[in-house]
């Protein structure tokens, strides 16, 4: 509490000052006063009037001068940089995501911010063609953003996050590319005949399900021939620039068929000297796996897929071959059922032979093409 006393003319007098400090923006409100020769009694009941004076002008500095990317740099700054997270890897692609997508939003102010202006957003993502799942992810980091603004009390309690309350519009869903059982074996047959440098990388995949950053980070220390099984118990970060922990948090371990076996036994005599399973190929670390993969796809006629989807080319194999749904996600480190099912369908295993009960066309033992007749009417 400011109040101080100082003499004039043989009086004592009060002043009195109240600052209000914001949070956020750097916003400063500072109220003081003269009251001369007032009682002390008087001075305490004035400071309680400017204390809430400074209070009411701060919080209207906040919402007037307080815009979207003052919240999303200190977001950044004290979640992303400062927090207390063992691995923030998907927190900076949440913030690489929002400065991407919400840049139109960067000097609105904070309380002016509506569920029309996600829309906005999603409207522009829409005309980009991109997946409904990536509208969901902006839609939740502007939600978790808002959540923790207002539990830390840097922005007023009453303002609520835009994505909430903002529908995400129907998008047509597009069918992931893969590639069936002849087309993996025409894949890795053409790359090991011209000695494609990611040969041994996509065979891998293909037979083990695991992720980029699975595969860079897997060492020869993980492979066991005597029992037959890959450990999984890391992942490679190209953002961090070291091993982090899986996916899920969760290690696995993947059985080694006689394929992969001789693969592996092979891949060791060309790589045992580096600790790691694969090469180490320069365009694998700088992410352009993806572009290798679909020039590959293209020069052979075959659907482009992704280097990620050689999961979801492992996932339907094994659906396919009369696996079991939990077996393969455990195989493969899935953990959300829901988002699975999208592989159920690609494989179809959850629709096969349900329409055999429908045998409802006669077929004649004595395979005729029956004329047709007009039906005479009744």
């Amino acid at each position: 509490m400011a109040i101080k006393t100082y003499q004039k003319d043989g009086h004592t007098c009060f002043k009195i000052q109240f600052t209000s400090r914001s949070r956020i923006a750097g916003i400063i409100v500072r109220i003081q006063r003269d009251l001369g020769v007032v009682t002390h009694a008087e001075a305490k009941r004035e400071h309680e009037k400017i204390k809430k004076e400074a209070e009411i002008k701060r919080i209207e500095k906040e919402r007037n001068g307080f815009v979207w990317r003052d919240l999303l740099s200190r977001w950044y700054k004290d979640v992303v940089l400062n927090g207390p997270y063992e691995d923030s890897t998907s927190k900076r692609d949440n913030y690489s995501a929002l400065q991407m997508h919400t840049k139109a939003w960067m000097l609105t102010p904070v309380e002016q911010l509506r569920p029309i202006s996600m829309r906005l957003i999603f409207n522009e993502m829409e005309r980009k063609e991109l997946s409904k799942g990536r509208m969901k992810s902006v839609r939740s980091a502007v939600n978790t953003i808002f959540d923790w603004a207002r539990l830390e009390r840097i922005i007023p309690a009453h303002i609520e996050s835009p994505g909430r309350g903002a529908a995400i519009p129907k998008v047509e869903t597009k069918i992931q590319p893969i590639l069936n059982r002849d087309e993996i074996k025409l894949f890795l047959r053409k790359a090991r005949e011209i000695g494609h440098e990611y040969y041994y990388l996509w065979a891998v995949a293909v037979s083990t399900g695991c992720r980029s950053g699975e595969l860079w980070a897997l060492r020869w220390t993980d492979v066991s021939f005597e029992t037959r099984m890959i450990s999984i118990t890391k992942s490679f970060s190209s953002r961090l620039g070291c091993d982090k922990s899986t996916k899920t948090k969760e290690s696995r371990q993947i059985p080694i068929n006689i394929a992969l076996e001789t693969l592996l036994k092979e891949l060791k005599l060309r790589t045992a000297s580096t600790g790691y399973v694969l090469p180490r190929i320069t365009s694998w670390r700088r992410g352009e796996a993806s572009k290798v993969s679909r020039n590959f796809c293209q020069a052979l006629g075959l659907p482009e897929i992704t280097f990620h989807a050689t999961r979801a080319c492992f996932a339907v194999q094994c659906l396919v071959g009369g696996l079991d749904i939990v077996t393969t996600m455990k195989l493969g480190g899935w953990k959300n059922v829901k988002s699975f099912q999208h592989y159920v369908r690609l494989a179809g295993v959850d629709i096969r032979g349900a329409t055999d009960v429908l045998d409802l066309i006669p077929i004649e033992v004595d395979s005729k093409v029956l004329p047709i007749k007009k039906l005479e009417s009744i």
